[in-house]
C-alpha cells in the first residue's frame, strides 16, 4: 500500500505525476530533475545512427524518448515541481504539469508497466543487432539462454554467430549477441581437453 509520499515500505515509487514539455526537451528535463535529486523517468531507447561528416565511418548510439513530451516524476516531488514551475527564471527546461480540470492526476506504477515493457523490448532488439567477433579458441561460459551454465570453446563463426564446442562432439551455433560481456565470462583455456 502506498504511503502519503507515494512510496511503499520498500521505497518503490507507487504514484507519478506527469509533466509535459517540447519533444527535444524530454530527455534533458528528465536528466535535470533526476540530477536535482528527484525521481524522474521517461521511457527511452537507443538507436544506432551513421556518423556525419568526418565520422561517416562510425556508428553512433543516440538516446531517444519513446514518449516524447512526457516525463514522469514521483508524486512525492510534486511540491518541488510546482515550486520550480512558479520560478520567474528556471534553470530547468520549460515544462508544464499535466492537469485535468482543477486537479493534477497521478498515475500508478502499474499504469506505467506497458511503457517499461516497451523500453525493455527496444533494449532487447538493439542487443540482438549487436555483432561480436569472438576469437577461435576462446573458452566461454554462457549464463543466459538454452545453454546457460555450459562452458565450451569457440571453434569458428562469423560476426553474427559463433560455433561453440561443448565437448563429446556437441557443437552448437550461438548468436553472437549472446557472447557479450554481460552474458559470457571469458576464461583461460584449459591445458587439456574441452571444458564441458
Amino acid at each position: 500500500m502506498a504511503g502519503i509520499n507515494g512510496q511503499d515500505q520498500d521505497g518503490v515509487v507507487q504514484r507519478w505525476c506527469i509533466l509535459t514539455t517540447a519533444g527535444p526537451r524530454t530527455l534533458p528535463l528528465a536528466r535535470a530533475l533526476a540530477g536535482a535529486g528527484m525521481t524522474a523517468w521517461t521511457p527511452s531507447r537507443m538507436q544506432r545512427k551513421v556518423g556525419r561528416g568526418k565520422q561517416r565511418d562510425q556508428q553512433l548510439q543516440v538516446e531517444l524518448p519513446i514518449t516524447p513530451t512526457f516525463v514522469f516524476v514521483a508524486a512525492e516531488h510534486l511540491a518541488d515541481v510546482l515550486r520550480i514551475r512558479a520560478l520567474p527564471v528556471s534553470p530547468y527546461p520549460a515544462f508544464r504539469v499535466l492537469r485535468h480540470g482543477d486537479r493534477i492526476p497521478l498515475v500508478s506504477n502499474a499504469g506505467l508497466a506497458s511503457l517499461r515493457a516497451a523500453e525493455d523490448r527496444f533494449a532487447q532488439s538493439l542487443l540482438k543487432t549487436t555483432r561480436r567477433s569472438v576469437p577461435i579458441g576462446t573458452t566461454v561460459r554462457l549464463s543466459k539462454g538454452a545453454f546457460a551454465g555450459m562452458t565450451g570453446i569457440v571453434e569458428g563463426g562469423t560476426d553474427k554467430e559463433a560455433r561453440v564446442n561443448f565437448g563429446h562432439g556437441f557443437i552448437v551455433s550461438i548468436a553472437s549477441y549472446l557472447l557479450g560481456t554481460d552474458v559470457v565470462q571469458r576464461e583461460q583455456q584449459p591445458a587439456t581437453g574441452i571444458a564441458a
